[in-house]
């Protein structure tokens, strides 16, 4: 099997990330923005069901983000080459788009049920967090983020090792977990 054909299948999945994000967004929008869905409430004048709707399909698609950035993260810390220098800056700079754009998508659903004290605190957890980002991505400029970019991915590969794909020592073709033999070559996996 060539070179770019493995490429493409051990990065076949950000296409399906992909997916997920976007149809999150337009689902999100398309539903939020039916007549429908502004006129009802789930509380009677504060939050309506288009609210609620946004707010699930924006948080779906902000979920799928960080994942795909964090699985990003992990192959280019395995694949090493040309990219690889990326590999501790991604993932801050896709954490603080996501935190940032949280703060809005939240207010989806909070902004109607509070009052100007707890908006306020609200506020400034949004703030704290955005700038923890804003400092994570600048060390991560200067090189000094691996710890806890590896941190972050490390414990993310431990929880998904169990459903993880298998790589064939023979031909590294990548297989379903659960595969006993090869489905290129049909060695027998490890």
């Amino acid at each position: 099997m060539s070179n770019s054909i493995r490429a493409h299948q051990e990065w076949d999945w950000v296409g399906r990330f992909t997916g997920v994000v976007v149809v999150s967004l337009v689902l999100a929008a398309a539903i939020g923005g039916m007549d429908l869905f502004e006129k009802t409430f789930v509380i009677t004048g504060k939050l309506s069901a288009s609210q609620l709707v946004r707010f699930l399909g924006y948080s779906a698609a902000l979920a799928a983000l960080w994942m795909m950035g964090r699985r990003a993260t992990i192959a280019l810390q395995q694949s090493g080459g040309r990219w690889s220098f990326l590999q501790h800056l991604l993932l801050p700079v896709i954490t603080l788009i996501v935190v940032a754009s949280t703060n809005s998508v939240a207010l989806l659903v909070l902004k109607p049920l509070m009052n100007p004290a707890m908006h306020n605190v609200y506020n400034w957890v949004f703030i704290v967090a955005i700038l923890s980002c804003a400092a994570w991505v600048l060390m991560a400029v200067l090189g000094q983020s691996s710890p806890l970019t590896e941190a972050l991915t490390s414990a993310a590969e431990s929880i998904n090792a169990s459903s993880k794909i298998r790589v064939c020592d023979n031909c590294s073709t990548s297989n379903e977990s659960v595969a006993k033999f090869c489905k290129e070559c049909a060695q027998k996996l490890a």
